[in-house]
């Protein structure tokens, strides 16, 4: 058969799965010794790199996976979204801006499967994202090669999922109980719930008396300061 000649009949493997397949592999095993020491109550920092592992093994899989669109459109699948897109128009802001404006030229709608990827709701905590994983390691380790693509798309779901809860677990705690500062230092004089020092201080620093000296604040460089005198200046002077 010449070189030239196309092959007829047969499988082929597409180029790089094989080496993305190990690798996805390989980020699994990792991840699932890192989660194997944490428990209920590990710090923030310890997530951290679990929620690093689970993006790469995510991007592999996603690339093992069939193309994604986030808009549903072929030519910007990964445009920004049309919050108030009319019925039957699609999700491609860039696309429906052209058909408001009347241009022919515009595709039409495609159809809207495999949009974006999954994200689980709260609560998260450590035994959803164990959960997670081992879906993902029960799926991962028997696929092969020439598996289906719905197969890979479950398992880069189910890792966007798992990469979700990793996240937001390597966040800083709430420790305060403060919604507007979730992450500030407690002052230990302050009543329970009501801990957080940056509130604390603006609190005290109201109940302040009339007169009493204050730090002012610091002033950028190339400001002036406008300092506010206690007493009027004398005539004349």
């Amino acid at each position: 058969m010449s070189p030239m000649e196309p092959r007829r009949g047969g499988y082929s493997v597409p180029a790089g799965r094989p080496y993305a397949l190990a690798e996805l592999r390989g980020k699994l095993g990792s991840v699932g010794d890192q989660i194997g020491d944490l428990y209920d109550g590990s710090h923030p920092l310890e997530y951290e790199p679990i929620a690093d592992t689970l993006y790469v093994a995510f991007k592999t899989a996603a690339d093992l996976a069939p193309v994604k669109s986030h808009t549903g459109c072929e030519v910007h699948p990964n445009g920004a979204i049309d919050p108030e897109a009319p019925a039957g128009w699609g999700r491609c802001l860039l696309c429906n801006d052209r058909r408001r404006r009347g241009e022919r030229s515009v595709p039409a709608p495609a159809e809207q499967r495999r949009l974006g990827y999954p994200v689980p709701d709260p609560p998260y905590t450590l035994d959803v994202l164990k959960g997670y994983v081992q879906q993902v390691n029960d799926r991962a380790f028997a696929v092969t090669v020439s598996s289906p693509g719905d197969e890979f798309v479950e398992i880069a779901d189910t890792l966007h999922r798992a990469f979700i809860v990793a996240r937001e677990l390597s966040r800083p705690r709430n420790a305060s109980g403060c919604s507007e500062h979730p992450g500030s230092p407690i002052d230990p004089t302050a009543p329970p719930g009501e801990g957080c020092l940056f509130c604390v201080g603006r609190r005290r620093q109201r109940q302040r008396r009339p007169g009493a000296p204050q730090m002012l604040p610091q002033v950028r460089r190339g400001e002036r300061r406008t300092i506010q005198r206690r007493f009027e200046r004398p005539p004349g002077l």
